[in-house]
């Protein structure tokens, strides 16, 4: 950084907090009141308050989706950080090196399509959620002044089918998994927690005394205690037994923190012979096993964690064999409804 002078006027020169070497006139005659400006504006750098609105069109978009991780690590538990994290990498592939002022409504519109070729429209969808949320965080750190994600219309994607186990096939899960495997699934079955939630849960976040789990970093950002049925319970205590407070719960058969237990969970199903079914769809069983167990939607919501009770709604549809079961109980109450009229009027 330095001061120097062209013509009658001092300037100041200095890197910004992205590293660009920024050159702007003091407006003055003084020399040490340029060096007084100049030391006002690395302040600014310093405490990440300096913005030069003439660099706004060269902010390349890498560097605001970095500082867009940092901001959203901090904010999420491990769950939504994984999910997050696999849009970005999307986006950022590509993206690349254009800066956010080359970031067109066209260009957003290539990369829906080539994400709905890929993927689905659902998924494109979310993709660009994503996106646009990115850009809504850059506007208010004055990185950006429009967002483009706002002019794109979204695909119209109907609501799929709510996926969810049997009473028969969460017996026949269970049996097929194997190792830790087992208490992991048998865990989620019973408690609704996100994988996640699940694979970072720490001694420390087991209330023995009170029989609950307490969760601190959730999706929502909110804490959470999802109390421990005796299933539950019993796996937790024995996983727990000799650990440290800071021990992971669940490891692998390795003894290692789970990477990915995927291989093993599709591994599990095919032995079971259960088709059509991810790990998140442990968490719309229990949300719906809950439900048709006749517990109040708002006491769901909140084991679950949502915000609004109607997210809840969407997770705990019932099971056909459930509202057929409904129906049957309906018709023969019009059934016996009917003949008291029939004696009434024999009478």
């Amino acid at each position: 950084m330095s001061v120097f002078r062209r013509g009658d006027n001092w300037w100041i020169a200095f890197r910004d907090n992205h590293g660009r070497r920024i050159r702007q006139s003091a407006n003055t005659k003084s020399k040490a009141e340029a060096q007084a400006i100049l030391a006002s504006q690395v302040t600014k750098v310093r405490e990440g308050k300096f913005f030069d609105k003439c660099q706004q069109e060269k902010v390349p978009f890498k560097d605001l989706l970095d500082q867009v991780r940092e901001y959203q690590s901090n904010r999420a538990g491990a769950s939504y950080h994984d999910f997050y994290k696999s849009y970005f990498n999307q986006l950022e592939a590509f993206f690349g090196d254009r800066n956010l002022s080359e970031i067109t409504p066209r260009l957003v519109e290539e990369y829906q399509a080539k994400r709905a070729n890929e993927t689905s429209q659902a998924t494109a969808n979310r993709s660009l959620a994503v996106l646009r949320k990115i850009f809504n965080l850059g506007i208010r750190w004055d990185l950006c002044k429009e967002n483009p994600v706002c002019k794109i219309d979204f695909y119209r994607v109907p609501r799929g089918r709510m996926r969810f186990l049997s009473h028969e096939e969460q017996d026949a899960l269970l049996k097929a998994c194997k190792g830790p495997l087992k208490d992991v699934v048998g865990v989620a079955l019973k408690t609704g927690m996100r994988r996640g939630e699940l694979l970072g849960l720490r001694k420390k976040d087991i209330d023995f005394p009170g029989n609950f789990i307490y969760l601190e970093k959730t999706k929502s950002g909110a804490h959470r205690q999802i109390p421990m049925v005796p299933d539950v319970r019993a796996i937790i205590t024995r996983l727990a037994f000799g650990c440290d407070e800071e021990a992971l719960l669940f490891k692998n058969r390795a003894g290692e923190p789970y990477g990915d237990l995927r291989t093993a969970f599709k591994t599990a199903l095919s032995k079971a012979r259960i088709k059509d079914f991810h790990f998140h769809d442990l968490r719309h069983t229990f949300a719906s096993d809950m439900v048709m167990a006749g517990v109040n939607i708002f006491t769901v919501s909140k084991l679950l964690g949502h915000s609004s009770v109607q997210t809840t709604m969407i997770y705990a549809h019932l099971s056909p064999d459930h509202n057929k079961a409904e129906m049957e109980r309906y018709d023969q109450y019009m059934q016996g409804k009917s003949d008291t009229k029939m004696t009434q009027r024999a009478v």
